[in-house]
């Protein structure tokens, strides 16, 4: 019982689609209309510009650590890992925007920060200097879900509900990108600059 009451109150956190709100109450537009028709803060940075960006990124990392910080309150065995499932499937399938809506890779990295914050600075910089060099978010966000999988094997070093779970994340946040993979083999992709000319 409580395994599915921490599932369903991180669910609930991940669903605040923050890119469709402030989409809705600063721009009058829905954001999942425009851009890449993703509700995620990439999306936000093109569409409503860098300040509503920033402050998209910064919330829905914001989840993931709340439904992490959440878990601790849970004696459930691999709480964290339950809850940061919870809160991206939220933010990818809010039941409130027809179960469509992000990414989760935000709300992922904020999860990895609670979990461990060294390796969720170490993902941060990682991904910063794959977008700052290659242009690309998506491969940066890619690159860390299987890093976020890599890095939760090796740490328990056997196959457990931690590891599983983890894979279960990365895994979601591949096929979310399946689009973006197919852009990128094609050399289609849209480039993110951080430093703009």
């Amino acid at each position: 019982m409580k395994v599915v009451i921490l599932f369903l109150l991180s669910y609930l956190i991940g669903s605040v689609s923050n890119s469709y709100i402030l989409g809705k109450i600063f721009k009058m537009k829905d954001i999942r209309d425009y851009g890449s028709n993703n509700a995620g803060a990439t999306n936000a940075f093109r569409v409503l510009g860098a300040k509503l960006g920033i402050i998209t990124l910064l919330l829905d990392v914001l989840k993931g650590v709340l439904a992490v910080y959440l878990a601790r309150y849970f004696e459930v065995a691999y709480a964290q890992y339950i809850a940061l499932l919870g809160a991206v499937l939220g933010h990818d399938f809010p039941f409130y925007l027809n179960f469509n809506a992000g990414k989760g890779v935000s709300t992922t990295v904020g999860g990895i920060i609670a979990i461990d914050y060294k390796l969720g600075a170490a993902i941060v910089v990682s991904m910063f200097i794959i977008v700052l060099i290659t242009k690309y978010v998506s491969l940066a966000s890619l690159l860390m879900f299987i890093g976020f999988f890599i890095c939760t094997w090796l740490k328990f070093k056997e196959i457990n509900l931690a590891v599983i779970l983890s894979f279960a994340i990365a895994a979601l946040g591949i096929i979310r990108h399946a689009k973006n993979i197919h852009r990128l083999a094609k050399g289609e992709e849209n480039k993110f600059y951080i430093f703009k000319k």
